[in-house]
């Protein structure tokens, strides 16, 4: 008898251990962990966090940071020199902390003038879009150059003698869509956007990006005291919200896991969840600096500045880090500063 029962106890530990571990997978693979990571500056040196660890940008002096992408595991920063006393919009790029000077990668000529407004990254691959002073013009009518660049290779969108705007930059597949605000050569400023190199037109009072989900793409466009998203794949305009002011900087953000678009705008600590306005936590802090939503997670930038400045990292209305500075004597920007952010599943 003791010779059946030691083998059977064995069995049912064997059984249980077996069971304990598929449930312990189980479980494991039901939770969902994501890698929070917050471009800024401290000590009037750029950085960035990642789940609030900071790493310091190489050759990130007096440099303030723009926006931060992340794509397998390499990470893309972009910035600007402090003071920002000229227009040419964005002057450098990190990738994986290795910076590089835009206006070397896109090859303009040193005495053109140009800004660089929008940058992104799709499979590795690096888009800009800004203007450009024409290097090859024969008259003034073609002086500047509307463009995007894809790994440094510029693709031409638009000439005219004046100098447009881009708003919004943003890759599907193989498509390439450009927002703009486009000046012709009888002054006459168009809205509307590019894709690829075939232009539409949308009346508008002011146009700003793209955002894509999975119903489409999706472009933020304000006009008659209200911003709409407008459904490129459809066609159809849905309005987010009514203003009195005319907010015109707004930007608007998507979750790629659902259909919801998040809408910001300028001054304001309030965002629109598709078209119902949401009151943000923490009404000390009076502005979003920046949004970003993944799975129904809100991870948020909020700040304030008045003699000093404050920011705080918010996830789903919880601090998750904080940042204040004030200006020193001499100076005109602050030291310390939260700028972006951006979240990856792990």
């Amino acid at each position: 008898m003791r010779n059946l029962i030691v083998p059977f106890i064995l069995l049912l530990t064997l059984v249980f251990s077996c069971t304990s571990n598929d449930m312990e997978e189980g479980l494991e693979k039901k939770k969902t962990s994501y890698d929070v990571y917050v471009a800024g500056r401290e000590n009037n040196k750029a950085c960035f966090w990642k789940n609030t660890i900071k790493t310091e940008l190489n050759n990130g002096d007096a440099i303030g940071t723009l926006d931060i992408i992340v794509e397998n595991n390499d990470i893309y920063i972009t910035g600007i020199s402090l003071p920002n006393t000229t227009s040419n919009g964005i002057e450098y790029f990190w990738k994986n902390n290795v910076r590089t000077d835009v206006k070397q990668y896109l090859n303009i000529p040193n005495n053109a003038q140009y800004s660089i407004e929008r940058f992104t990254v799709n499979n590795g691959n690096i888009y800009f879009a800004g203007y450009v002073e024409n290097p090859t013009t024969t008259s003034t009518l073609d002086k500047f150059e509307l463009c995007f660049w894809k790994n440094g290779v510029k693709n031409i969108l638009y000439k005219s003698q004046y100098k447009s705007r881009v708003e919004g930059l943003i890759i599907d597949g193989t498509d390439v869509y450009v927002s703009v605000q486009k000046v012709d050569n009888n002054q006459i400023n168009d809205k509307g956007y590019f894709k690829n190199t075939i232009f539409t037109s949308i009346p508008a009072d002011y146009i700003n990006n793209f955002a894509k989900n999975n119903n489409g793409i999706h472009l933020l466009i304000y006009k008659n005291q209200a911003y709409h998203s407008l459904n490129l794949n459809s066609n159809t305009q849905t309005i987010i919200g009514d203003f009195v002011l005319p907010i015109m900087f707004g930007k608007l953000v998507s979750d790629k896991s659902t259909s919801d678009l998040y809408t910001t705008h300028s001054n304001a600590g309030e965002y629109h969840k598709n078209s119902t306005l949401i009151t943000s936590s923490f009404s000390q802090l009076p502005e979003i600096q920046n949004l970003f939503v993944l799975d129904n997670n809100i991870y948020m930038i909020k700040y304030k500045f008045d003699s000093g400045y404050n920011a705080k990292v918010l996830i789903n209305g919880v601090e998750s880090q904080d940042i204040s500075s004030t200006i020193s004597s001499g100076s005109v920007y602050f030291p310390s500063t939260f700028n972006s952010i951006f979240v990856v599943e792990n």
